[in-house]
């Protein structure tokens, strides 16, 4: 599918330079990224900027959907509950309530802490912003690999507004999403705002006789604004429910090994048989999975414009609960020579619930020194429960199963987190201007472990204790901006970056509740931002990052040979990674324009060995899900019609490399593409479009999430072919 892409792709540009078509202005994206409002293209940092034009025309509904389209992104969901993030090779694949991730999100400005709430519900949204490195200095705890910034339209204080969009599609989609605003009296204004998706599964489980791999999503949002002259008070409160069946994990051959034997039992028989000549769309998992989460928040945001400058409060609160049972082999005959299961059942239940506190001072120096400083707190209880089941007559997963063939543990983990930040921004001389800001950060973590050892092979010591540890570091960060002129921005930069120490989830015995070591990071990074001829946009960044002590998880065989898999966390030495990532814009005329990345990666492993396992010897083998190519383009048309009306069309393809996704040799997650397009019809007054869309046109196979058990290798894949319409209704 790639040579006839890259062709057509190739075959357009040519024919635009030849036309030589009219150049046309570029649109400021103003973004809040450095806790003011800010022009994208003077910012000297790297970060993609995604307009809600953008989300709404490419039916961006999570981070899977956001992954594909910003530079050194992955995401990589095992389940709804287990969502791993990784940015320039910065990942977190630990879901214990003891660690922390690596990429950290924020909606409005308030701080998602974990794991199993790490993928909001995209609706309703102004923007989103992914600032990609460090960003040790301006936000929260733990943003070693990056910072994901999600931001919600405001409530209109000027007039009454309202949009509605209706879905229809393939395997009996329906989506509705809904938002009325306006002024409700005085200085006060109001917004609600909601998100319907419902999808049926489009993967048929041969063994339950039902379908799986489904969609049903429920989301809200209100808000309160009061804008006064000097005083100003945004009160959000959100809520998310998710309701879906098994995610529908499936066996399969993947990567390379020297073992001959492999490929014989790569693949069990029984799911080979059950599913043959079959593809992605047949599973044979025998567990009546599903996933289920509640999240709810409330934040309340008051700003103070005073004589010297702004201050800033942000109080939030928020609490969520996950539970999901799954298979984990995807074969009703385990792989596991030892025995033959009938099942392996992986049960969770997680329960969160978070305070977090922020000041903001925003103020000046002089005519030339622009500076913000605060004060940030973290108050988050996680009580998480997990066992392993392979039960032939019973689903209980509890600790006093009658046969004992459940291994169980829960950890109950309290976390206390302070921080100290400033940055200030200094303009000495004509076109310079330096940057320089520090964070003091300090965490505490107390973690309860009580663990029971059943028949099964992942926890193989009953035991129960208390555990407490602290960590703090300095994270500096310094800058030097050239602007020759209004249109470009050169810049070098060097920033830290911290993530807490925790405890590792899933631990086998006493010995490995032991705390792991905190990560640190640095990195060095040149970049230009340039408006060329007020039509062609070009954003440039070289970068080079060493990460030390890096937190990594492994769910692998002991020894080559091994019946199952064990869980480990632990800190795998030194790692660098550097790239170049490249983004672009160009308005060729008033009806077209192409957009996107390039971004290339090359990671490595420092001197890393991990006792204990089949593969101790990591050094200078690549980092975990970091692909080493990977872009995206884009092309949009508008063509305006005589009655004022216009049709519109989208075209993009989005394409990732192969990447490790586990330390065995043959877990290798393939590179895949993806083509989607969009056309759509708009009413002269803007107020009503409809629109035709596809997304994976070629209905290509590919995998999302892969990882290994014994010497197998499982795989969850993304979506086939979907297809539908929409009508959107805006007032």
């Amino acid at each position: 599918m790639r040579d006839p892409i890259r062709f057509f792709a190739l075959f357009l540009a040519s024919s635009l330079l030849a036309d030589g078509l009219i150049a046309q202005e570029l649109e400021e994206i103003v973004i809040t990224a450095e806790r003011r409002q800010e022009n994208l293209q003077e910012v000297p940092n790297a970060i993609t900027a995604l307009s809600r034009l953008t989300i709404e025309q490419a039916d961006i509904n999570d981070l899977a959907d956001i992954a594909t389209r910003v530079p050194g992104l992955t995401f990589s969901p095992f389940s709804p509950g287990q969502n791993i993030v990784a940015l320039r090779g910065a990942a977190s694949n630990d879901d214990g309530a003891g660690t922390d991730n690596s990429v950290a999100v924020f909606v409005d400005d308030v701080y998602l802490g974990r794991v199993s709430n790490i993928n909001p519900e995209m609706f309703d949204l102004e923007r989103v912003e992914v600032l990609r490195g460090p960003q040790g200095t301006l936000y929260g705890k733990n943003t070693i690999g990056g910072a994901i910034n999600v931001v919600s339209t405001r409530p209109n204080t000027e007039e009454a507004e309202g949009r509605f969009r209706a879905s229809l599609g393939n395997y009996a989609r329906r989506d509705l999403v809904g938002l009325v605003t306006g002024p409700i009296g005085g200085s006060w204004a109001g917004k609600a705002s909601f998100s319907y998706r419902k999808r049926d599964g489009w993967v048929d489980n041969v063994f339950l006789g039902k379908q799986q791999k489904d969609d049903d999503v429920k989301a809200f949002r209100g808000q309160l604004l009061h804008a006064g002259e000097t005083f100003e008070a945004l009160l959000s409160g959100d809520f998310n429910q998710l309701d879906i069946e098994d995610m529908a994990r499936i066996p399969v051959a993947t990567g390379e090994t020297g073992d001959p034997a492999f490929w014989a039992r790569a693949v069990p028989g029984s799911y080979a048989e059950r599913c043959a000549g079959r593809g992605a769309d047949c599973s044979a998992g025998p567990v009546d999975g599903y996933a289920k989460r509640d999240a709810w928040g409330l934040s309340a945001k008051l700003g103070w414009s005073l004589a010297n400058g702004e201050l800033v409060s942000i109080t939030a609160y928020r609490e969520n609960e996950s539970d999901w049972n799954m298979d984990s082999t995807g074969t009703p005959a385990s792989p596991l020579p030892a025995a033959v299961f009938s099942r392996v059942n992986d049960d969770i239940f997680d329960l969160t619930d978070q305070f977090t506190q922020e000041f903001r001072w925003i103020s000046s120096i002089g005519e030339n020194i622009d500076y913000v400083a605060g004060l940030w707190y973290l108050r988050e209880e996680t009580d998480r429960t997990e066992c392993f089941d392979n039960d032939v007559a019973t689903s209980d997963c509890t600790p006093t199963a009658d046969d004992g063939a459940t291994d169980w543990y829960r950890q109950i983990n309290r976390t206390t987190s302070y921080a100290a930040f400033g940055q200030l921004d200094w303009a000495f001389a004509d076109a310079w201007e330096l940057t320089a800001g520090g964070r003091y950060s300090a965490d505490k973590k107390v973690i309860d472990n009580d663990a029971v050892s059943g028949d099964f092979v992942v926890i193989n010591q009953t035991f129960s204790n208390s555990v407490s540890e602290s960590w703090s570091a300095f994270t500096p960060k310094f800058s030097l901006a050239y602007k020759p002129n209004d249109d470009t921005t050169i810049y070098g930069a060097v920033s830290w970056g911290f993530k807490s120490g925790g405890f590792g989830a899933a631990p086998q015995g006493i010995e490995f509740t032991e705390p792991l070591d905190q990560e640190e990071a640095v990195n060095y990074e040149l970049g230009i931002k340039a408006d060329l001829a007020g039509a062609f946009r070009l954003n440039a960044a070289l970068f080079h990052t060493e990460y030390q002590d890096l937190q990594t998880q492994t769910f692998g065989p002991l020894t080559a040979a091994a019946a199952f898999g064990t869980f480990q966390t632990f800190n795998s030495g030194d790692a660098k990674i550097q790239g170049v990532e490249l983004e672009a814009t160009w308005v060729v005329n008033e009806q077209l324009t192409l957009s996107g990345f390039y971004a290339f990666q090359d990671s490595e492993f420092g001197d890393t060995n991990i006792p204990g396992t089949a593969f101790p010897d990591q050094s200078g083998q690549d980092l975990i899900r970091a692909p080493e190519n990977k872009f995206n383009i884009n092309a949009d048309y508008s063509l305006p019609l005589a009655d004022g009306s216009a049709l519109g069309a989208n075209l993009s393809w989005r394409y990732t490399d192969d990447q490790r996704a586990e330390l065995e040799p043959w877990a290798i997650q393939p590179a895949f593409d993806l083509l989607d397009a969009r056309v759509s019809w708009t009413r002269s007054d803007g107020a009503l479009e409809l629109a035709l869309w596809g997304r994976n046109l070629a209905d290509e196979e590919y995998i999302t999430h892969l990882y290994t058990i014994a010497s197998s290798v499982v795989a969850v894949f993304g979506d086939p072919i979907m297809y539908g319409a929409t009508l959107t209704w805006q007032f």
